[in-house]
């Protein structure tokens, strides 16, 4: 085998819990230090390929910068998402004061986790309702901890699995083409042992004679089932709701209809200041549209992240063009074969080629019983994301425990990580659910991060300046901080996961005080 080699470092450059990237010929590498050993990973997220160097590492955790996908920092094994696959790792030895990397010419920039099999003699059938990210990490989660029986994965969408985020962000404008949307090729489920039913919609399941029924065609069998069926958008109740070119955002065909749609019109409304319709927004306008966003609140984002981040959100798409009306609510929407206007409560109107809702989702748990579920609709778990026997739900539809009280979130990272730990634990793995919720959103130019869960906070600790180029916003509810907002502050809001993940967060008033979150990490 041919390679390279190179001196990368002394031995007195890196502290334990330390971190730099270093070049072995043509390859970007990341040397850590972990319990007082030096190892050699590629240095790019399998995600978007974010530097990891400008992440954090908390042992051997290593938490990439952009979407906090997580790796082992010894073994490159992929731990969270975002991302599916692991890290390549490099061999490391030490000349006296040098550390030598040595990397293979052709090593690859990614690495699937290790997978069971599947064998034709073990007939037991594991099946999941949902073809989104839980359903994906799911199958994996089911082959990474030794399942060898048939998979099963139900779709409505035509789709394999992809990436439903950028469904309002790139993709939407026309930046992400279509390759990058799938979140594994068709080939990678045949290669191991993952059937995917496209087009087939759930309509009943029967729990006790553990059979799926279907609006066409035979039920199916089952011996475990796994319920990650996602949300569905919610209808706004209006006259001339169901108009032509009146649409919601959700799948990867709506944001394609979208797409197209904004080619032949000049004027959008989009109602709903949700993150689904402000990054909606954002998209459409990038398409040379005229937005108005018409919402009740006064301030986007008030309720979750309060009124002064809500104004400088509501700037930045008033700086690049986007029109807002705030405070009002839809009586009507006109047609003319397709909507031409939206009347308002206070009786104007707006013209219109295309409407966007985005007035929220719901569990999409209708072919569910329904005195078995919580009122909103969601799906009742333990700790294991277990809902009975042979049951299990995660993501959108799961209602589980988050550090000590009840909670549903709709996050894309939390969806992906509990289909996971609920496909391990199909396999028999016994994980109980441990992560930090975590979520991302695009508002024009700017990238938002928010770790952690808090409703009805009493009080905000910002670091830095709100109308600066970035900062740190805490959220403060019985005398600690419960999440975070974070704007360009990266490796500060992967540091504050890890300290959230082992409950060693500093009080709000030894925030007050200033803390160097990286140093606070290494302990």
């Amino acid at each position: 085998m041919s390679y390279q080699e190179a001196k990368v470092a002394k031995l007195s450059d890196l502290q334990n819990g330390e971190m730099k990237q270093v070049e072995v010929g043509d390859t970007e590498v990341l040397l850590t230090k972990v319990d007082d050993e030096f190892h050699a990973l590629y240095a790019k997220c399998t995600h978007y390929g974010a530097p990891l160097a400008d992440g954090a590492l908390n042992g051997r955790r290593l938490v990439c910068p952009w979407h906090h996908a997580c790796f082992d920092a010894k073994t490159g094994r992929h731990l969270e998402a975002c991302g599916m696959d692991g890290l390549p790792t490099y061999d490391v030895r030490i000349e006296g004061e040098d550390v030598i990397v040595r990397v293979p010419d052709d090593s690859p920039d990614r690495v699937t986790n290790i997978m069971a099999r599947p064998e034709p003699a073990n007939t037991r059938a594991y099946t999941i309702i949902g073809g989104g990210a839980a359903a994906a990490y799911a199958a994996e989660g089911m082959r990474q901890a030794g399942f060898t029986g048939r998979i099963v994965m139900i779709t409505a969408e035509e789709e394999l699995p992809y990436d439903r985020p950028n469904c309002s962000k790139d993709y939407l404008q026309g930046e992400a083409p279509e390759e990058w949307m799938p979140l594994r090729p068709e080939s990678f489920y045949k290669e191991h042992g993952i059937t995917l039913l496209k087009g087939h919609r759930v309509k009943r399941v029967d729990e006790d004679g553990k059979k799926i029924h279907f609006e066409k065609g035979d039920p199916l069998a089952f011996d475990k089932l796994l319920i990650a069926a996602g949300s569905v958008p919610r209808q706004l109740p209006v006259p001339g709701a169901g108009s032509e070119n009146v649409r919601t955002l959700r799948s990867l065909a709506d944001s394609r209809e979208l797409r197209e749609l904004a080619r032949e019109v000049k004027k959008v409304v989009v109602i709903g200041a949700s993150f689904i319709g402000l990054e909606g927004a954002m998209s459409l306008q990038h398409l040379d549209c005229e937005v108005t966003v018409v919402a009740p609140e006064k301030v986007p984002f008030a309720k979750i992240w309060g009124e002064a981040v809500g104004n400088r959100i509501r700037k930045w798409h008033e700086e690049a063009g986007v029109k807002f009306r705030l405070g009002r609510t839809v009586n009507h929407i006109y047609n003319q074969d397709k909507v031409s206007s939206v009347e308002l409560d206070d009786g104007s109107r707006l013209e219109a080629g295309l409407v966007l809702v985005g007035v929220g989702v719901k569990p999409a748990t209708d072919f569910l019983d329904a005195d078995a579920l919580e009122e909103d609709g969601s799906i009742f778990v333990d700790e294991y994301l277990q809902a009975g026997d042979d049951l299990y739900a995660a993501g959108d539809v799961a209602y589980y425990p988050e550090r000590g009280e009840y909670t549903r979130i709709e996050h894309w990272k939390v969806a992906c990580q509990q289909g996971r730990v609920a496909g391990m634990n199909m396999a028999g793995a016994n994980l109980s659910y441990h992560a930090v919720p975590f979520f991302w959103s695009a508002q024009q130019d700017k990238v938002l991060g928010y770790i952690g869960h808090v409703k009805n906070y009493e009080e905000t600790i910002v670091e830095g300046e709100l109308d600066g180029d970035s900062f740190l916003v805490h959220y403060v509810k019985g005398g600690a901080i419960r999440a975070t907002l974070s704007l360009f502050r990266d490796a500060e809001l992967c540091a504050i996961q890890e300290l959230m993940y082992e409950n060693r967060m500093p009080s709000p008033e030894e925030v007050k005080k200033g803390v160097d979150w990286l140093e606070l990490l290494k302990g």
